[in-house]
């Protein structure tokens, strides 16, 4: 049932089901807001307004990005992602896969670590978001991780080092982040915090004149 040579932190999260296989989770679950953890289903909380609301433009950003530099997918939970066997399978906020990664891709799952991964914390989930799963990313070999924090109004940015450690990429010295994994993206980080943010045809000035800069 549950995978060997698993990574153990005591998941956090409210538990609707144990002794689950992740084959059972997979075609009883598909499609809820829900992760597997070692057996465990846990149902992940309602996002709020101000959640989806940054989600939303990150998932425009980085899917023009991806349009104008050569394709790949961006991926919003409840889609599944396995990094590798031995981790559980959690819903990340968002998941990036470029063109040569496109393989990992199942009609519910990512069956694989995807090339970058946000995830967006809630006030129940800081543990989860910044111990948990920073630890599986690392270990299933997420190259790239954003987590965003609104109410802290805080953003740390990791990239996959050669020796498969995450090492925090600070913004540079105007708060723009360069993206390691999405080579040419840039944001300018406290665009975060605003109370309204850019919509769709302002997010596409954006990525072409980032573009133009390359």
């Amino acid at each position: 049932m549950a995978d060997t040579n698993q990574i153990r932190i005591a998941p956090s999260g409210d538990v609707i089901a144990t002794g689950v296989s992740y084959e059972d989770f997979l075609a009883d679950y598909d499609g809820q807001h829900m992760e597997w953890v070692y057996g465990d289903v846990i149902q992940r909380s309602p996002v709020s307004q101000t959640h989806d609301d940054l989600t939303g433009f990150l998932r425009m950003l980085f899917q023009g990005f991806l349009e104008l530099t050569g394709g790949g997918r961006v991926l919003q939970g409840p889609m599944v992602m396995k990094s590798m066997k031995g981790l559980p399978g959690r819903e990340p906020d968002l998941q990036v896969l470029l063109p040569d990664h496109l393989d990992i891709l199942r009609e519910n799952e990512v069956a694989g670590a995807a090339d970058l991964v946000v995830e967006i914390v809630s006030p129940e989930s800081h543990r989860r978001d910044r111990v948990e799963k920073f630890a599986e990313y690392e270990r299933g070999g997420v190259k790239e991780y954003w987590i965003v924090d609104s109410e802290r109004q805080d953003a740390l940015f990791y990239h996959l080092n050669e020796n498969g450690v995450c090492e925090l990429v600070n913004p540079d010295e105007a708060g723009i982040y360069h993206s390691v994994v999405l080579k040419g993206l840039k944001l300018w980080v406290a665009l975060l915090w605003e109370e309204t943010l850019p919509g769709l045809f302002e997010t596409a000035d954006m990525i072409k004149a980032m573009l133009e800069e390359k």
